[in-house]
C-alpha cells in the first residue's frame, strides 16, 4: 500500500508520544522527514547464536513488509558492516554505520535545540536522515555534515538531493577536525560516540553555543553530554540521556570476541554481588566505565539466569560471576588482571562516594583536553 509507510510512522511517532520519548516539536519533525527514504535496500539483523558473522542482510527487494516494518520501528538500523566489505556470503562482523533509535534521535535534537536559520555542524552523516531532520528545522543551507566513508556520504548526499535538502553541506572527512572552512556553528552534535571530545568541535563553536556528544567507553557508555561553549574557548556540561554509538573510526576498537580468551582460571572465590549492581544500574555502572579502564562486558543467558563476563583484550585477561537463584555466586577470574576485582572495586568507590547518579558528573572540555569530575 503506498500510504503503509505514513501509517507506520504515525503508529510509531504515536507510541513515543505516549511514553513521553519525543516532543510535539520533533515528532512532527520526523513524520515530515520520512525515513525510509534514507535507510539503504539492504540492512543487517544480528542473527542470535550465529557463529562468526552474525550480522545477516535483509534486503528491501525480498520482504519488503519487514524492511518497511523495522524502519518505523523506535530501533537502530544496522546499514553498513565491515567498513562496507561484508563476507562473500553477504555477512558481517561489525557494524559500522547505522540510523540511530528514533527516540534518542529525538531525545539529542532536543538536547541540541537548534533554532531557525541557525548553523549546525554535524559530526556523522551516516544516512543523512539526521542531517535532513536539522535541515527541516534551520534550513538546509545552514546544515554542515561530516562523513568520513565516501560510499556513505555519497548514498546521504543522494537521500538528501532526492528528498529537498540538497542545499545540506556534505563533507567527506575526518570528522574529529570538524569542519573549519563552515566556522562558527550555533550548534554542533555528533552521532558517534567518542571518550573524549575533540577540541575542534568547541573551538569552531561560537560563545553561547551547544555541544551535543555521546560519550563511549568500554564498560559502560557515559550516555549524551550537553556541552556550553564558553567565552575562554571551553565548553562544560552535564551528562544526559543513555545512548550507545560507534565510535569515530581514528578511535575505534575491534568487537571483543569472548571465544578468544582461552586462559584457564587462576583464581575462584564467591561474592553476594548480584550482577545487576555492576551491570545493570546505570548510575553506578558509569561511575565503574570511569574509574577504570579496558574493561569490556557482556552477558550470556542460560535459560531465567545467566553469567555476566568481563574481558580486558591488552592482557588477554578475562573474569566471569554466574548468576544463581541465590547467593554467593561463583567467580572465576583469569590473566594478569583481576577484572572482577577492579569492577568490585569501583563499585565500592561509588557506594563511599554517596552512589552519586549520572547527572552528578561534569564534563569540561578545552584545549588541554577533557575533565570528568564529581559536581555533588
Amino acid at each position: 500500500m503506498t500510504d503503509q509507510p505514513e501509517v507506520l510512522s504515525r503508529r510509531l511517532l504515536h507510541d513515543l508520544s505516549d511514553q513521553g520519548e519525543i516532543t510535539d516539536r520533533w515528532a512532527a519533525a520526523l513524520h515530515t522527514v520520512p525515513r525510509h527514504r534514507f535507510v539503504p535496500d539492504v540492512i543487517y539483523l544480528h542473527e542470535r547464536g550465529r557463529p562468526g558473522n552474525d550480522l545477516v542482510p535483509l534486503r528491501r527487494a525480498d520482504d519488503p513488509g519487514r524492511w518497511l516494518e523495522l524502519v518505523y520501528s523506535n530501533e537502530a538500523i544496522n546499514t553498513q558492516v565491515n567498513d562496507g566489505h561484508p563476507a562473500p556470503d553477504g555477512t558481517g562482523f561489525e557494524v559500522t554505520s547505522s540510523s540511530s533509535q528514533p527516540s534518542v534521535v529525538a531525545g539529542m535534537l532536543a538536547e541540541l535545540d537548534p533554532q531557525p536559520g541557525q548553523r549546525v555542524l554535524e559530526i556523522g552523516t551516516g544516512t543523512g536522515w539526521n542531517a535532513a531532520l536539522l535541515a527541516h528545522t534551520v534550513g538546509a543551507d545552514n546544515v554542515t555534515t561530516v562523513e568520513i566513508d565516501p560510499t556513505v556520504a555519497a548514498h546521504a548526499r543522494a537521500a538528501l538531493d532526492a528528498t529537498g535538502y540538497g542545499a545540506v553541506t556534505t563533507i567527506v572527512g575526518d570528522g574529529a577536525l570538524g569542519w573549519p572552512d563552515g566556522a562558527p556553528y550555533d550548534r554542533a552534535i555528533s552521532t558517534v560516540g567518542v571518550t573524549t571530545v575533540p577540541y575542534p568541535w568547541v573551538d569552531q563553536t561560537t560563545p553561547g553555543g551547544r555541544i551535543v556528544v555521546p560519550l563511549t567507553n568500554s564498560y559502560h557508555s557515559p550516555g549524551v553530554v550537553v556541552l556550553t561553549r564558553h567565552d575562554d574557548g571551553t565548553a562544560s556540561g552535564r551528562l544526559a540521556g543513555p545512548a550507545s554509538f560507534m565510535t569515530l573510526r581514528a578511535a575505534r576498537e575491534p568487537r571483543v570476541n569472548g571465544a578468544d580468551f582461552t586462559a584457564p582460571a587462576i583464581a575462584k572465590s564467591t561474592t553476594d554481588l548480584h550482577p545487576h549492581r555492576v551491570a545493570g544500574n546505570r548510575d553506578a555502572a558509569t561511575a565503574i566505565g570511569l574509574r577504570v579502564t579496558g574493561i569490556w562486558w557482556s552477558w550470556q543467558t542460560t535459560g531465567d539466569l545467566g553469567k555476566l563476563w568481563l574481558y580486558a583484550p591488552d592482557t588477554r585477561s578475562w573474569a566471569s560471576l554466574e548468576l544463581r537463584t541465590h547467593p554467593p555466586y561463583p567467580v572465576e577470574q583469569a590473566g594478569p588482571r583481576q577484572l572482577w576485582d577492579d569492577v568490585t572495586g569501583a563499585y565500592r568507590w561509588w557506594l563511599e562516594s554517596g552512589e552519586p547518579t549520572v547527572t552528578d558528573w561534569l564534563v569540561t572540555v578545552g584545549p588541554d583536553g577533557q575533565r570528568i569530575e564529581l559536581q555533588l
